[in-house]
Order: structure tokens, then sequence, then C-alpha cells
């Protein structure tokens, strides 16, 4: 289908302060309607499988996700401890447990991971980015499709990509199949079951 630049004033809101460029044959009613019930799973855990590349570095493991509002716990499980890591925290600060069992706190996660395991991850974005909506601050690109949903978007110098959404019930779905990428660095998830732990997002 041919993708249509969209007016770009309909998706202005107050935390966003500049207007992302929008494609896709997007329903913004849809869309909008999609925003205010994701914003309202506040609590939710989901498991799945991680795939991390950075330059000629790769691995896979398994992924154990519980989110309590603005508290973060993230496990990623290696075969045989390679690139296992436990992280914990909000995204002002999260504490690291490499698989080698060194221990580590860091304000600025992004930076650490790095030096720390040898890849990164947007912590602070991750959450919005995995039930398929933007984080706080300044959207570049936003495609979304007929139903409402996000294909694609560009956030903090990340471009994040949507291939599936699982359905929960009658038309809401949560992401399924998703990638981002950063230079050299690439995060495919796959999430296997999504579980709504607030009675606001269960509904």
């Amino acid at each position: 289908m041919k993708r249509l630049l969209l007016p770009l004033l309909l998706l202005l809101s107050a935390c966003q302060p500049l207007a992302p460029r929008v494609e896709g044959p997007a329903d913004l009613e849809a869309w909008q309607a999609r925003q205010a019930w994701v914003r309202e799973i506040t609590d939710w855990s989901l498991e799945g499988r991680a795939a991390i590349a950075a330059g000629n570095d790769g691995w896979n493991a398994s992924i154990d996700w519980v989110q309590l509002g603005e508290h973060l716990s993230l496990k990623f499980s290696g075969p045989l401890g390679v690139g296992s890591a436990s992280i914990e925290g909000t995204p002002e600060a999260v504490e690291v447990l490499t698989g080698d069992g060194e221990r580590f706190f860091t304000r600025d996660p992004e930076a650490d991971l790095y030096w720390q395991l040898g890849w990164i991850a947007p912590i602070a974005h991750m959450p919005y980015w995995v039930r398929g909506i933007p984080g706080p601050g300044e959207v570049g690109l936003l495609e979304i499709d007929a139903a409402g949903r996000l294909l694609r978007m560009e956030q903090d110098g990340w471009e994040v990509e949507y291939d599936t959404y699982r359905l929960l019930e009658g038309d809401r779905a949560l992401p399924r199949k998703l990638e981002m990428r950063r230079g050299d660095v690439r995060i495919r998830l796959v999430v296997s079951q999504w579980k709504l732990l607030n009675a606001s997002g269960s509904n």
C-alpha cells in the first residue's frame, strides 16, 4: 500500500514538543486510542527470546522481564552463561549483575553496559518500545498501519521495527517481534508470552 505523509499536527501531544514525521496508511484515531490503552498497562511481564549483535559478536538468550511502574527487572539467560545478565532498577539508575557474577550500579546504563558487557541497550525507552509506543521525548519518525499499530519509529538515535503483534483480547495486541538498531548494535526480541498485571490494562 502506498505510504502517505500524514498531517503532523494531529499527532502532537504535550509530551512531544516537536512533531515527528508520520508515514503509513495510519488510522490516527485508532493510534491515539491504542496509545491511551497501552499507557494504562503499567504493570506487566513477558517471556521470550533475545538475539543481540554488537559488531562481529553476537549471542542468543532467553528473556524474563517484569515491569512494575517505572521499576524494571530484566534477566537475560544465555547458553552456558554466555550473554547472561540481570538488570534491575529505574530509568534513572540500574544495578547490573553479569553472568560472571560481577555487580555494578550505574546512572548511565547505555554507556556502562557497553563497557561492562560489550553491548548497549536503550534501558529508559525499552519499557515503552516493547509495548509498541514511543518513549518520552522527541520522536523523529512514526510509521503506523491501518489498525493504528506502530510499524517503525526513530528515537534517540535508535530505529525500532515491529514485525508482528500478538492478539491479547479482541483487537487489542502487543508486539510479538521487534528489532532495535543503533550503529552496529542490533537487538531482536521475540515475545512468547505477555501477562498484564494491573487491572486497568487487563480489561
